[in-house]
């Protein structure tokens, strides 16, 4: 299986301040750029509503699949993982991949929030 923008990894990082997230996290991948996949961090909404109001987060409207519970992307770091063998095994769902239309939408808000965050 080759990895495709609209996946979700499920893998262990380390976030912007430098902790490691101790369990595997999701990551939507959104692009690939030679070998690496870069990607954004995905949280459930329960208990984190509020969050939603920032305008880093972009809610999922259509998240499952991949996603069996309300989530948002965070747009404000975007994650790059090196791509070998097994990081295709880490894929959530075996590979089924968010809803097109809403994978544009993320890219789009992805695009406009660097542009504005890069104007700043």
């Amino acid at each position: 299986m080759m990895l495709i923008p609209g996946q979700v990894l499920l893998v262990n990082s380390v976030f912007v301040d430098g902790s490691e997230s101790g369990d595997p996290r999701p990551f939507l991948i959104v692009n690939i750029d030679g070998n690496f996949a870069q990607a954004l961090n995905v949280s459930s909404v329960k208990g984190k509503e509020h969050k939603l109001a920032f305008p880093s987060n972009v809610q999922l409207i259509a998240y499952d699949p991949p996603f069996r519970y309300p989530s948002f992307v965070k747009l404000d770091v975007l994650y790059e993982f090196e791509i070998f063998p097994e990081l295709k095994n880490a894929a959530l769902q075996n590979g089924r991949t968010l809803d097109r239309d809403q994978l544009s939408i993320i890219l789009n808000s992805l695009s406009l929030y660097q542009r504005t965050i890069k104007k700043v």
